[in-house]
C-alpha cells in the first residue's frame, strides 16, 4: 500500500480553471473523492452552529439576561457583544495552529471547549465579569475550532471549486444556521429560559459538530513525507505559497483589504443605520425591515453567484460587476425618497455585494498566496475587516449623522467610497502564473512587494 492513502485524491495547489459551460462546471464536481465531501459535511454543520451563526441570536437574549441580573438592557447588550468583536482577534494565531497542526488536531479539542465553555454560560453568577468570562471563552475556542480552519478545508479540497464552496459550505451554512436556530432560540427561551437554551445549545454542539469534526474532517495529504513528520511530530511539510510576512507586504494583499474593508464598510453601515437613515428619508419602520429582508436574501444569491464567477474567471476583474452594485445601491439609496421599490432596489444591490465579498475575499487570499500560510492570511483579513468595515464604518457614519443633524453628508461619503472601491478592484494585479494550468502571460508574476 502507498504510504500516502491520499496520493490519488490530491488536488493542484492553485484552482485548474473550468472556463467551459457552466454545465461543466457543475458536473465537474462529481470529480473530488469521497473525503472531500465528508470534510464539507463537517465544515457545514461546524459553522450552522458556529459563533458566526449563534451572533443573530445575541437580541435574543438581552431583555432575559438583563431582567435575570437587574441590568439595563445596554449593557447586557455590550457584555454579549463583547466576545464577538473580540473572537476574530484569535485567527491569525488559529490560522499558524492550522498551518503548522493541520486542522483535525485544532478542530477536535477546540470544538470540545467550545461546547462545554457554551455549557458554562448557563452557570454563570450574578456578575458581569463571571458571564463575560465564560461567553468569551466559548466565542473564542468556536473562532480557532471552527472559523479558523473551515476556509483552508475547502480550498484545499475543492480547488477548482473554492469560490462555490465558499458560499455554500461556509456563508450558506452560516446564514442558513442562523436563520433555523434564531426561531428555534425564542422558542426554547421562552418555554424554559435563557440558561436552558444555552446548555441546549452545548449539546447541539457536543452531539452534532463534535463527532462532525471528528469522523469526517480531513485534509488532503500532500506528501509520504508528511505521514512521517507527523509521526515525527514535527507537522505536515509547507505547503507550496508565499509566506505570511512577504504576502503582508504585497500590493495584492493591500488591494484586496482596501477593497474589501470599503465593500463591508459601506453595505454594513447602511445595514446598521437602516431604520434611522431611511427613517430620515421618509420611510416607516415596516418598510425598512421589509427592505432588510430583502438585502439577506440577495445577499445569497450574491454570494453564490460570485463564487461561481470568480471560480470561471482568470481574473480578478470578475468581482467588478458586484462592486458596480455597489455603487448603482448607494446612488439608489441618496435618490431614494418614500419609494418603496427605490428602497428595496438599494437594498437588493447591497445585498449582493455583501454576500460577494464573503466569497471573494478568501478566493483571492488562496489564488494569489497560495496555501502556505492561508489560514494566517485569511485570520488577519477577517480582522481587518470586522475592526474596521463592520465595527469603525457604521459607528462613524452614525457619529457624522448625529453632528450634522442629517444622512446626507455620510451618504455622499458612502457613495465616493463605493466609486473608490471599484477604482480598487480595477488596479488589482493579475493572477500568478500557474504552471499546473495553461501557461499565464509574462505579466501575471507573482504579485509584487510594496
Amino acid at each position: 500500500m502507498s504510504p500516502n492513502p491520499h496520493a490519488d485524491l490530491t488536488a493542484p495547489d492553485k484552482p485548474t480553471h473550468t472556463t467551459g459551460s457552466l454545465l461543466a462546471y457543475v458536473t465537474s464536481l462529481r470529480g473530488y473523492p469521497a473525503p472531500a465531501w465528508k470534510a464539507a459535511i463537517a465544515c457545514v454543520l461546524a459553522m450552522a452552529l458556529s459563533p458566526a451563526a449563534s451572533s443573530a441570536t445575541i437580541t435574543l437574549f438581552v431583555g432575559p439576561i438583563a431582567r435575570d441580573f437587574g441590568w439595563s438592557q445596554s449593557h447586557a447588550l455590550t457584555i454579549l457583544n463583547i466576545p464577538i468583536i473580540a473572537a476574530p482577534l484569535v485567527l491569525p494565531l488559529a490560522g499558524r495552529w492550522v498551518d503548522r497542526w493541520g486542522t483535525r488536531a485544532v478542530a477536535v479539542p477546540c470544538v470540545a471547549l467550545y461546547g462545554l465553555f457554551t455549557a458554562a454560560i448557563a452557570l454563570a453568577g450574578g456578575n458581569a465579569v463571571l458571564l463575560l468570562l465564560p461567553l468569551l471563552a466559548s466565542a473564542l475556542c468556536g473562532y480557532i475550532g471552527i472559523m479558523g480552519l473551515t476556509y483552508k478545508v475547502v480550498a484545499e479540497w475543492f480547488p477548482r471549486h473554492r469560490g462555490m464552496g465558499y458560499s455554500l459550505f461556509i456563508g450558506g451554512a452560516t446564514s442558513l444556521g442562523g436563520a433555523v436556530i434564531a426561531p428555534l432560540f425564542q422558542l426554547s427561551i421562552d418555554g424554559l429560559g435563557w440558561r436552558q437554551t444555552y446548555l441546549l445549545f452545548a449539546v447541539c454542539i457536543l452531539v452534532i459538530v463534535f463527532p462532525a469534526q471528528y469522523f469526517l474532517l480531513t485534509e488532503p495529504e500532500r506528501d509520504p513525507a508528511d505521514l512521517a513528520a507527523k509521526k515525527d511530530g514535527q507537522g505536515p511539510k509547507e505547503l507550496p505559497g508565499m509566506p505570511l510576512g512577504a504576502v503582508l507586504r504585497t500590493r495584492a494583499w493591500l488591494l484586496t483589504v482596501a477593497a474589501i474593508v470599503l465593500t463591508a464598510g459601506v453595505a454594513t453601515s447602511v445595514r446598521s443605520n437602516a431604520v434611522a437613515l431611511f427613517g430620515d428619508r421618509g420611510y416607516s419602520a415596516t418598510t425598512v425591515s421589509l427592505s432588510l429582508s430583502v438585502l439577506l436574501v440577495a445577499s445569497f444569491v450574491g454570494m453564490f453567484l460570485a463564487g461561481v464567477a470568480m471560480d470561471r474567471s482568470r481574473s480578478p476583474r470578475a468581482f467588478v460587476p458586484y462592486v458596480a452594485c455597489l455603487v448603482v445601491g448607494t446612488v439608489a439609496i441618496f435618490a431614494a425618497r418614500g419609494s418603496t421599490w427605490t428602497l428595496l432596489l438599494a437594498m437588493g444591490l447591497l445585498g449582493v455585494v455583501m454576500g460577494a465579498e464573503s466569497s471573494v475575499a478568501p478566493y483571492l487570499a488562496g489564488r494569489y498566496f497560495g496555501m502556505r500560510a492561508f489560514a494566517q492570511v485569511q485570520g488577519i483579513t477577517l480582522i481587518v475587516i470586522t475592526l474596521l468595515g463592520v465595527g469603525l464604518a457604521p459607528t462613524l457614519v452614525q457619529a457624522a449623522a448625529e453632528a450634522t443633524g442629517s444622512y446626507n453628508g455620510p451618504l455622499i461619503a458612502l457613495t465616493a467610497a463605493s466609486v473608490l472601491t471599484l477604482a480598487l478592484v480595477f488596479l488589482l494585479p493579475r493572477y500568478p502564473a500557474d504552471e499546473k494550468s495553461e501557461p499565464a502571460a509574462a505579466d501575471e508574476a507573482q504579485p509584487e512587494s510594496v
